[in-house]
This record gives C-alpha cells, structure tokens and sequence, in this order.
C-alpha cells in the first residue's frame, strides 16, 4: 500500500514532466521558428544585397548621364558666351555702359546682341522663350538671324524688327499647318546713330527707359512679340526717335527683372519699382548703377527661388 507521502510526491513529479513537456514543445516551436527566422532573414539580407547592388550600378549610370548632360549645358554655355558682346568691346563704343546679366540656368534664354554698321551701333536685350537649354538654343537662333539682318543694310530699329520677326516665323515654319506655335522672343532695340546723336528705338513687348536731368521718360513697345503667328498680320514695330546729349542714359532690360518674386509681402518687383530705383540712382556711374541694380535685386529676392532670366543693359551718352 502506497503511503500518502509517496503518492504525493508521486504526483508532483507527474506534474513536473507535464511542465517540461510543455515547455519542451514551447522550446522545440521556439527553434522552429527561430531556424525559420535566420532563413528568412539571409533570404531577405541576399535580396537587399542584390538591390544594394541595382541600385549601385543604377546611381552609376545616373550620374554617368548627369556628367553627360552637365558637359553638354557647359559647352553650350561656352558657346553661348561667345556670342554674348564682351565688356571691353563695347566700352571702346560707349562712354559709359553697363550690363547685367543673370541667368536662372547655366545657359540662358536672355541675351545683349550688339552690332556696328558704320555710324550705327546696334544694341538690344533679347529675352527668348524659355530659359536653360531651351531658351539658350533659341537665343543663338536669334543671335545669327539679327546679325544676317544688320549685316544686309543699315535699317531702323522698327524695321529690323520686322524683318526680324518675318525670320523667326519662317525659320521656325510656324506657319505650315501643325506647327502653329508661339516661340519666339520679346526684344528691346536701339539704333545709336553716333554722328547725329539720335537713338531710334523699337519694341517687341518691351520698353525703353530714358533719363534725362533727372527726369525719366517711358518709350513703351509694341504689345507683340517676335515670332509665333497668334499676331498674324499685326507685327510691324512702332519706331520712337530720342535726341540724346551728353549725361543722358538709356535703360532697357528683360522682364525677368519686373516679375521676380519677393519682398516682405512675395510680391513682384514691378515696373514702378525700376523707375524709382533709376530716377534715385541716376546720379551714379553706369558700373555703380549696375552694382545698385544687383544689390537690390538679390535683397529683394532674399532666399527665394529666382523665376526667370535676368539681363539689364545701361547706357550713358
């Protein structure tokens, strides 16, 4: 017979081995699971090293074509820069001039054209349709057929323009059917005439600014552009005559100016800014003037993104 102690103990080892069995089965889940996991894991550490290795050699390709395309845009900007006046050519042919030229880009879709035909000196801020690569292939368009047109015979600001416009439409077949489209590019055109001291100036959407003892004058442009065929028939440029003297100054330039974004209140620049900005100004050198003109252009900017391409051109007599 089988005493109370014994059976008690009995007992409590029965329950002892229903616990390890327990926790065995627990155990045998755990590694189950564990073995399951490792495998899980190389599998998923072998997939992220096959994707670390796509993503090396796409990051390789990529930048590949970055250098690529950044090569291409510094050539074309080397290009570009060839064709642009330099400084010291044109202060053998003005008293007193300044440029300012901002690009949104490396390339750009504003650019000076200059050109001597006798007593004549051509001068103009060509702001093209664009900017960057865009703009800066249109503004070499621009630059060869305003050169093509100068070099023919000496005209009027008005009527190269027209001519110029008449080039543009034909070079780019905007008017075959399908190819309506509105590139082209708005232009402020000066003719000096040095012997009789006569500026004749046209406009394709912009305007000439023209001070004189301290009083600024306004010569507005032709409410078209040159290029495209939405003014089919209409883009003959108004021609405005000014009799320049000694200490009088010309200012023409691109709307990139106007329309920049900024200010306590992200508002444009505007026109009436410039104005003020010239007539406080206007006792300064062409380079101080210049310098003044950048200053306020980047404070007014401040930390904002820069909308377009900016060209500025000052010429004093």
């Amino acid at each position: 017979m089988i005493s109370n102690d014994l059976a008690a103990e009995i007992e409590r080892l029965r329950q002892e081995n229903e616990m390890l069995n327990v926790n065995l089965e627990e155990l045998a889940k755990t590694n189950e699971f564990l073995v399951s996991a490792t495998w899980r894991e190389r599998d998923m550490k072998q997939k992220l090293h096959v994707a670390l290795e796509e993503l090396t050699l796409t990051k390789k390709v990529v930048d590949e074509q970055n250098k690529n395309i950044r090569d291409s845009i510094n050539y074309a900007s080397r290009i570009q820069d060839a064709i642009i006046p330099k400084y010291d050519e044109l202060k053998e042919k003005f008293a007193d001039i300044f440029i300012y030229h901002k690009a949104k880009d490396i390339v750009s879709g504003d650019f000076p054209w200059f050109f001597e035909s006798g007593d004549y000196v051509y001068m103009a801020a060509v702001d093209c349709t664009g900017h960057g690569v865009p703009g800066a292939m249109m503004s070499l368009i621009g630059h060869l057929l305003l050169n093509d047109i100068a070099n023919k015979e000496p005209v009027g600001a008005a009527e190269l323009l027209t001519q110029l416009h008449g080039s543009v439409v034909k070079t780019l077949r905007q008017l075959e059917p399908g190819r309506q489209t509105s590139d082209g590019m708005d232009v402020a055109m000066c003719r000096i005439d040095r012997k009789n001291n006569e500026v004749s100036f046209a406009g394709a959407h912009r305007p000439l600014y023209y001070l004189s003892g301290g009083e600024l004058e306004v010569f507005k442009g032709d409410k078209f552009p040159i290029g495209g065929n939405q003014y089919k028939g209409r883009n003959e440029f108004t021609e405005h005559a000014i009799r320049v003297k000694p200490g009088d100054t010309i200012v023409f330039f691109s709307d990139g100016w106007t329309d920049q974004f900024g200010g306590p209140d992200d508002q444009k620049f505007g026109a009436k800014r410039v104005r003020e900005l010239l007539v406080e100004n206007a006792h300064l050198s062409m380079g101080d003037l210049r310098n003044k003109i950048e200053s306020t252009f980047d404070e007014w900017k401040g930390n904002g993104k820069q909308l377009d391409d900016v060209l500025v051109i000052g010429i004093r007599f």
